[in-house]
């Protein structure tokens, strides 16, 4: 059986702080294998610190060679990376199939919502 592809970085950039964060500077790092694509947050502890897109892509990189990344890391003030949230968990599928993520499913549409109309 071959190994999976790594997942590779496809853009980045600063987002504000998850609610109960303390953390001020924080990025999205997006990465993609294939059709999938997963969403990282990296918080950085010391706001004094010199952080930037660079930086979160950095410490997002050591987990691209997994399964699947996590969702959620934490740079602390010593320089250390903490997993603040784990990677996503697989849905099962049909047997033999490899296993699926809820968000590798096609996209759905919402619905629509008119003014003064009551749906019904």
């Amino acid at each position: 059986m071959s190994r999976r592809p790594d997942w590779l970085i496809s853009r980045s950039g600063a987002i504000s702080p998850p609610t109960g964060s303390t953390s001020h500077s924080v990025y999205l790092v997006r990465v993609e294998r294939g059709t999938s694509k997963r969403s990282v947050v990296v918080e950085f502890a010391d706001s004094s610190a010199v952080v930037s897109n660079g930086y979160a892509e950095e410490v997002t990189r050591r987990y691209l060679g997994d399964d699947e990344p996590p969702q959620h890391l934490v740079v602390e003030l010593s320089g250390d990376v903490r997993i603040e949230l784990g990677p996503l968990e697989p849905v099962d599928d049909v047997e033999g199939d490899p296993p699926r993520h809820a968000s590798d499913r096609d996209p759905q549409r919402a619905r629509s919502h008119r003014r003064g109309s009551s749906g019904l």
